[in-house]
């Protein structure tokens, strides 16, 4: 039997870089054709991140030229709207004096770059720590909280010209939950989803006057800020949208969760989360919710990988090792949704 004794460590198990097994190549004339696209300088040299996140369509390049640092993201080719509305809101978050890496714009004001069949977009390189490494520090969580706090604000003054998008109601969201557990979920585990997810819509139902919506980041892993000297800086806009408050926090939790932060630490965030955001303790069931319901999307994509994974052609050994973290994250989830169900 495969022990963790045996494989990597992978702070982030299934999410961790080095498992990312798809190939994207790109060569040094790519990136200098970027750099002149975005009047970034002179190449002078450049790094593939090796492996990105496995759960991610995106792939990026570090490169330094002569004007500075850049990270050139590459995304799917069919992305291109969505570049440009994170381009819009990118550029009005930086005008407000909000902390994210700035994107740039290329020839006739484009925020992407057609190149070896993805679109590249470039932000400033932030060169800072993960966040996820400096959580247990008072600190540090207080700082994540106000960050939150800043965009959420700011997003609420955000002009209508950018695009307001909306997820799916939560019904919406369950019904299509409970649909994906029927067909790929054992008899006993889908048993239990379908339990979780009833309860949830109960709660929905007898407090819908709590479940708000708001504009927010709607992707808050600790893995999405870095901490540079005082600053937090907040990565990934591409993800902003409304849906339920509280989402962000839900977010944060489950991060913590899969990263295997200390539960007296994770316990400080939601406490301090409440106490800047004036967040009232009615609003505990809500939280509760949309956690299990992250943590249900998480358990049916692992399943979905698990599936995936015999046809991957990768040595066996990153195979094992993979199919190890998919385990873990998976009875981590089934440990944390029957310790609320139970509680």
């Amino acid at each position: 039997m495969t022990t963790s004794s045996k494989l990597p460590e992978l702070f982030a198990g299934v999410d961790a870089p080095s498992l990312d097994i798809r190939t994207f190549h790109v060569s040094r004339s790519d990136i200098e054709a970027i750099c002149v696209f975005f009047s970034l300088g002179k190449l002078k040299n450049y790094t593939q991140e090796k492996g990105t996140v496995v759960s991610h369509s995106n792939f990026f390049v570090f490169a330094k030229t002569s004007r500075g640092e850049y990270a050139l993201k590459f995304f799917p080719s069919d992305a291109a709207k969505e570049i440009s509305i994170e381009y819009a809101i990118n550029r009005f978050l930086v005008e407000r004096g909000l902390p994210t890496p700035p994107m740039h714009c290329g020839r006739d004001r484009k925020a992407y770059m057609p190149c070896n069949g993805r679109l590249a977009a470039c932000f400033s390189f932030i060169n800072g720590k993960p966040a996820w490494q400096q959580i247990g520090r008072t600190a540090t969580i207080n700082k994540i909280n106000a960050t939150i706090l800043s965009l959420k604000r700011a997003l609420a003054a955000a002009p209508a010209s950018i695009p307001r998008l909306k997820q799916k109601n939560l019904t919406a969201t369950v019904r299509e939950l409970a649909r994906t557990s029927k067909g790929n979920n054992p008899y006993d585990q889908k048993t239990f989803i379908d339990h979780v997810l009833k309860e949830a819509c109960r709660t929905y139902q007898d407090q819908r006057h709590l479940f708000t919506g708001q504009w927010q980041h709607n992707n808050t892993t600790l893995t999405n800020f870095l901490v540079k000297e005082k600053t937090i800086y907040t990565l990934d806009l591409s993800h902003i949208r409304e849906d339920y408050a509280l989402s962000d926090l839900a977010s944060l939790v489950i991060s913590c969760h899969f990263l295997k932060i200390p539960q007296t630490v994770t316990k400080s965030i939601v406490q301090d989360y409440f106490r800047q955001h004036a967040a009232s303790s009615q609003l505990l069931p809500v939280l509760n919710v949309l956690i299990n319901i992250g943590l249900i999307k998480e358990y049916l994509k692992a399943i979905h990988r698990d599936k995936r994974l015999p046809t991957v052609n990768c040595p066996d050994k990153l195979k094992k090792t993979y199919s190890f973290y998919l385990q873990d994250r998976k009875k981590t989830i089934l440990r944390l949704l029957k310790k609320q169900a139970w509680a």
